[in-house]
């Protein structure tokens, strides 16, 4: 037996579920391997801790604790009393500044798309077209080769 299948059957060796010709294998390889016999206590000794964990009683005023700290919680909160006021005043603000911002972006809007505006981007535009992209040195060009004919 190599250490590949004894890692692979440690569990069933363990609760002793082996056949007997295989467990006998198993007992042979922990004897003349010293890391699986290491890692053979090692898991005998995590046995025995979760065992041990399993058995252990929880504490009992543990629930009490925590129900007690709920309880002031809530009662802290409800004794932090926010007056009436506060409470309608918050739900209006937020209303008020909705619709002025609904009242700015039509205002805006209708700024953008009033004719004289619309007329002064087109110019704008058509000057870009012009010297970015060359077109008055090619209408240039055109005005020369006719003067020139």
């Amino acid at each position: 037996m190599d250490c590949s299948q004894f890692k692979s059957n440690i569990l069933f060796y363990s609760e002793s579920s082996l056949s007997g010709d295989l467990s006998q294998e198993t007992m042979d390889h922990l004897s003349s391997c010293n890391s699986c016999a290491q890692l053979f206590s090692q898991f005998n000794a995590m046995e025995i801790i979760i065992e041990h964990d399993k058995k252990a009683e929880p504490n009992a005023f543990a629930a009490t604790r925590i129900l007690q700290h709920i309880d002031n919680k809530s009662a802290k909160r409800q004794s932090e009393f926010t007056p009436f006021w506060i409470r309608v005043l918050q739900p209006v603000a937020l209303a008020i500044a909705l619709i002025c911002g609904i009242l700015i972006g039509s205002y805006t809007a209708n700024k953008e798309n009033s004719p004289s505006n619309q007329t002064a981007n087109m110019s704008e535009n058509i000057e870009f077209l012009k010297t970015d992209l060359f077109i008055s040195t090619f209408a240039d060009e055109d005005k020369i080769l006719v003067i020139n004919q």
